[in-house]
């Protein structure tokens, strides 16, 4: 008899999400994370199917003085066109139908597992938009940081160091985006819905390992999207945060940041945000109580919630950045 498959919800799944009176039980979602990158982005319809094809002018036609009597040489300037591309996420739960009708309300104990796609699906994107990389992964998007991974690339010039010297896999960054439909935006696929898409497909028979078959229902999602960074002078990376030393850094993170945003090349040509992780905004709220930085960071409140800007700038938390990053030199 073959193993049960890890795929399916098994009875001891079942137990474990009803509190003592049977009723499918409030779950504690511990997994949940920050993804506020989603709440930000716009997205725009791709001009294809499989990406979006961004044409960029790289030269600009050469100007000549000339005197009465002489000619001037014919130029032109020239255009390269980038496709970004776009991954299919997708995801399927299969859930027994007699599992399901223990205790009573199936309906309940299909959307205890359902709920779990839907934060799995935020995670994945939160993380993709940061670290994605069609170059080790081709079915997936192109996210930020592979695009700025070092000085010599196209966009190099956007990466500020905050250590120079930094050494050891403990580092972080800090990113700031101008978001907008000329500038950074997501992209789904032309003709297709934006956004998650969710299929109930009612029950059906499905087969464990044995290949023996049970009435299951079904459930599945699919999610096209992708990253266009339309204009790579709306981002900017403020890499080499040492989480080792961060304490003992002074200013020199607000230092990065301040030369960072002069980076932007229009600020008002999108909606600017920065983005950080836990640490980094431990620090810069410990650093917003310093009364010489009040004309840099500040605590405000809205909605009854604090929010800390920097030069009025929002800056949010996402869990989807990491302290593990390697250094760039």
């Amino acid at each position: 008899m073959a193993v049960i498959n890890a795929s399916l919800l098994s009875l001891l799944d079942k137990f474990s999400r009803q509190d003592p009176d049977g009723t499918i039980a409030n779950i504690v979602e511990i997994l949940t994370q920050r993804t506020v990158m989603m709440e930000d982005l716009e997205w725009v319809e791709a001009n294809n199917k499989t990406g979006h094809v961004v044409t960029s002018r790289t030269a600009l036609p050469a100007i000549q003085y000339r005197r009465y009597n002489e000619g001037i040489a014919v130029t032109k300037g020239r255009t390269d066109q980038v496709t970004e591309s776009i991954g299919k996420m997708a995801g399927m739960c299969k859930v027994d139908v007699e599992l399901a009708a223990l205790g009573g309300n199936p309906g309940a104990f299909r959307m205890s597992e359902e709920d779990a796609f839907l934060q799995s699906f935020a995670n994945e994107l939160e993380t993709g938009m940061f670290y994605n990389s069609t170059s080790t992964s081709p079915e997936k998007w192109m996210g930020l940081a592979p695009r700025f991974a070092a000085t010599a690339n196209p966009g190099g010039s956007q990466i500020i160091k905050m250590d120079a010297s930094a050494s050891g896999n403990d580092q972080a960054s800090m990113w700031l985006v101008a978001h907008g439909p000329e500038t950074v935006f997501g992209i789904f696929p032309t003709g297709v819905p934006v956004g998650l898409q969710y299929t109930d497909g009612g029950k059906q028979l499905t087969s464990d390992p044995d290949g023996n078959e049970f009435w299951a229902w079904v459930s599945s999602w699919a999610w096209d999207v992708g990253l266009c960074v339309r204009d790579w002078r709306a981002v900017v990376r403020v890499c080499n945060i040492d989480m080792g030393n961060i304490l003992a850094t002074g200013t020199a993170l607000i230092d990065a940041m301040i030369r960072g945003a002069r980076k932007i090349f229009k600020p008002g040509m999108g909606r600017l945000v920065w983005y950080c992780n836990r640490d980094v905004m431990t620090y810069l709220e410990l650093q917003a109580k310093n009364s010489t930085l009040n004309s840099t960071l500040r605590i405000t409140e809205v909605g009854g919630q604090p929010i800390l800007t920097f030069r009025g700038v929002p800056i949010k938390e996402t869990d989807a950045l990491l302290s593990t990053e390697s250094p760039i030199t």
